[in-house]
């Protein structure tokens, strides 16, 4: 076990626990957007950043990704740190002050909006969260970084449509931003997406990454349910029967 102080607080946690872990467990709210609790962490966002002191050195560190150490003391809020967050979160809000977790955090930390630069005109903030999720928990590859710098951003490959999404929306639950834009359009309705594009439900459509999946209706009540690529993924990963999908759930109980 491992023990260390956060804020003047004595805690005692498990080796290999992050700071930022070590800090939920008492209680001290640190801010971040990249980490995701399901995820490997990332340190991309730097908002969580914290003072360590370890013996007569002090460094700043990302508490999503420092390991504690037993001993160090560790400030959450100094001066220093405050006024970094600060900073960041400026930069950030600059980007993109249309996002609610931004203006949230903004009013939280005391920082207002100030830019002398266009803003970007989606939500994306580049955390990452999309793609770790992509890779880490469905298993697949389908969106990567594009750009670099202001202009970085979650992209399909080319900017065309990605060939290995299953439509699944896990992008969708791990954005913080809302950035990713995911629409299940019931069968009958015909709609015309923001890049032009008409499609005819039953379909799940993930605009970000150019892809619209027909839905697989069940069996026994006929009510479409679930993207069949989605489906077809799941049954192979899982080495279920072929036919494991043809009902919905609402019919396999």
């Amino acid at each position: 076990m491992i023990t260390l102080q956060i804020d003047n607080v004595s805690v005692t946690v498990p080796e290999g626990t992050t700071l930022l872990e070590a800090a939920q467990r008492i209680g001290i709210w640190i801010p971040t957007l990249c980490h995701h609790e399901a995820l490997t962490p990332y340190g991309g966002c730097r908002l969580c950043i914290v003072e360590v002191q370890e013996g007569a050195t002090t460094r700043i560190v990302s508490s999503c990704t420092y390991r504690a150490q037993n001993g160090v003391h560790v400030s959450t809020c100094s001066d220093t740190i405050v006024a970094l967050r600060k900073g960041i979160l400026t930069l950030l809000l600059a980007e993109v002050p249309q996002s609610p977790v931004l203006q949230e955090l903004a009013e939280l930390l005391g920082v207002e909006h100030s830019s002398t630069f266009a803003p970007r005109n989606d939500l994306c903030i580049a955390c990452g969260r999309c793609i770790r999720a992509c890779r880490e928990i469905v298993g697949v590859q389908a969106i990567d970084f594009a750009f670099r710098g202001y202009k970085r951003v979650a992209a399909s490959p080319f900017f065309e449509r990605s060939e290995d999404c299953i439509g699944c929306g896990t992008c969708v639950a791990v954005c913080p931003t809302g950035a990713i834009r995911l629409h299940d359009i019931p069968a009958g309705a015909r709609v015309e997406l923001s890049d032009g594009r008409q499609v005819e439900g039953p379909v799940r459509v993930i605009e970000n990454w150019k892809v619209s999946f027909p839905f697989k209706r069940c069996s026994k009540c006929g009510e479409p349910f679930a993207p069949q690529v989605q489906l077809e993924y799941f049954t192979k990963q899982a080495h279920l029967p072929a036919d494991f999908f043809d009902v919905c759930r609402e019919c396999r109980q």
